[in-house]
């Protein structure tokens, strides 16, 4: 009886010790979502709403001696364009934008813009005010709103809706940019006055699934 007894013990505190492992056991942690994906080689099609369209490609990148990796985006539309921006682990940061066919026509942000927060929230707020290339002063009153699903040629998403207000030029502009986790920008639409324009996102090279 009494080896009985103890088998008992030693079972019960093994069951014990087994519960208890496993409530200790860690998930493993979740990757932090990337609405705003940069890495040498990436691209993205779009088609406009209207007609024609445009593509963005990462075309460089670059380790400064302090701060952040910066990533060189090239948007072609007829006209090259040229965009720098980095990441931290709050936001994602915008430094340049010049016109490489057009000498003399760009701009520079110093301290670099709180472009977009990373990761986006709903509920977060964020402004900014200065100049674009032409030297024309504007301000920008951006919310993230929350999650809508958008279908677009290149797939169903799961998007978060970022409204911005842009507003300094005679006619006050409202445009409104979807972000999918892992994949970017996948569709945009902007509002002035009785002009309406957009484009949706057609491609993109480096495939990652969007979350379902």
């Amino acid at each position: 009886m009494k080896k009985v007894g103890i088998l008992a013990a030693l079972g019960l505190a093994a069951l014990v010790f087994a519960a208890e492992a496993k409530v200790k056991k860690k998930e493993p942690p979740k990757a932090t979502p990337d609405y705003f994906p940069l890495q040498a080689g990436y691209k993205w099609t779009y088609r406009n709403l209207e007609e024609g369209g445009y593509t963005l490609s990462v075309v460089n990148e670059e380790s400064p001696a302090e701060g952040p990796v910066r990533f060189t985006i090239e948007l072609l539309s007829g006209v090259k364009v040229h965009r720098v921006y980095s990441k931290t682990k709050d936001w994602v940061l915008f430094h340049s934008e010049d016109y490489p066919e057009h000498e003399g026509l760009k701009s520079t942000c110093d301290p670099p813009r709180q472009y977009l927060p990373n990761p986006l929230v709903a509920g977060q707020k964020w402004e900014w005010s200065g100049k674009d290339p032409t030297q024309v002063e504007y301000r920008e009153s951006s919310r993230a709103v929350a999650f809508e699903e958008v279908t677009v040629p290149a797939g169903k998403f799961r998007a978060m809706k970022v409204v911005t207000e842009v507003s300094g030029a005679s006619i006050l502009k409202i445009r409104a940019n979807w972000y999918a986790d892992g994949v970017g920008l996948v569709k945009s639409s902007t509002e002035a006055g009785q002009i309406k324009y957009g484009s949706e996102l057609t491609d993109y090279t480096f495939k990652k699934t969007p979350p379902k």
